[in-house]
């Protein structure tokens, strides 16, 4: 059994968490905020993969949420259905056919979802999933805090104790918390936290606004997507849009012109939505990496792990991220 502290309260630092109490690992984790604060909390929470990494921690999925909801005693409301891809030009519609999925005519894709815009060529039916992100980010730290782990809000990490190749400990306002193993989850404050170290880590932060609409009457059963955008159903009869990306720097206020974007792209995929009520909009920040991938990996420094970088996949990576971080942990042993 070794000491892990995990620094960043997102999704990516409390499915590390969990994942290593299961292992029997004595974990502190480290906030300087509040769990789910950040992009975790910010998200749509659709999980809809894109590259073989994302199915293979889709498929993580139904275990890791009955475990998690069983050990926290909380409901993160995931579940499994279909989605749409509409395509409104010759050109989507042969690339979404390359794509794979089952291809749906105009008349099918308007039956399946009334709401849907009759302009669409046809549309790709996919598999996907969503739940509730800041219901799931807590879920992770309570079912970890049930199995020992020590959840630390309002404190931040202020810097490492490091001697030789090795950090022995990370800084915090209350003293030092000593540790066998370091992981920063940090989303695109990793970089700030881990110059604190000596490394530097190459990631940025993107922000992405999202617009919660209230539809009214109309019913939307699938989640559709398009181009960069989607438009989310949620449990509540609300309807989730996004998402933009923008190099802002670390400025995540909503802006007119990104809400304008949503609310254009709401209006495309689903006309009726022109008379939804305009519920909340917000933002949250992306990390980035230079080629789009994230990081997950042992640094210069033996015994600190970076675990950033991935974008807009954060929700749907984590279990595979957790699993990653664990197997350098266990591998070390």
């Amino acid at each position: 059994m070794s000491r892990v502290v995990v620094i960043g309260g997102g999704v990516i630092g409390c499915a590390v968490a969990e994942r290593l109490s299961l292992d029997r690992h004595q974990v502190t984790l480290l906030e300087r905020d509040q769990l789910a604060g950040r992009a975790s909390g910010a998200a749509a929470g659709e999980l809809s993969p894109a590259r073989p990494s994302d199915a293979q921690s889709l498929a993580m999925f139904p275990e890791l949420v009955a475990r998690v909801e069983k050990d926290s005693g909380m409901n993160v409301e995931f579940r499994v259905q279909q989605g749409l891809k509409p395509a409104f030009t010759d050109d989507e519609a042969a690339a979404l056919k390359k794509e794979g999925g089952r291809w749906v005519d105009p008349a099918e894709c308007r039956k399946i979802e009334h709401a849907v815009n009759p302009d669409a060529l046809g549309a790709v039916l996919i598999e996907h999933a969503h739940l509730t992100p800041p219901r799931f980010v807590r879920a992770l730290a309570r079912a970890s805090a049930s199995r020992g782990a020590e959840i630390c809000e309002g404190t931040p990490a202020t810097g490492f104790d490091v001697a030789g190749h090795r950090a022995r400990g990370v800084r915090t306002p209350d003293g030092i918390t000593a540790a066998d193993w370091i992981v920063i989850a940090a989303g695109p404050w990793t970089r700030e936290v881990a110059l604190s170290a000596g490394i530097d880590v190459e990631v940025r932060p993107q922000r992405g606004q999202l617009a919660a609409l209230d539809p009214g009457s109309l019913i939307l059963r699938r989640s559709v997507f398009w181009s960069n955008g989607y438009l989310v159903p949620k449990g509540d009869g609300s309807i989730i849009a996004g998402g933009t990306e923008e190099d802002s720097g670390f400025d995540d206020r909503p802006t007119v012109e990104g809400i304008a974007r949503l609310l254009e792209l709401s209006r495309k995929l689903v006309p009726a939505l022109a008379a939804a009520t305009l519920q909340r909009v917000w933002a949250g920040l992306r990390p980035v990496t230079p080629d789009g991938r994230p990081i997950v990996a042992a640094s210069t420094l033996r015994n600190l792990i970076v675990a950033t970088g991935h974008h807009r996949k954060g929700i749907l990576l984590a279990p595979l991220a957790a699993a990653q971080v664990a197997d350098i942990i266990n591998r070390a042993k």
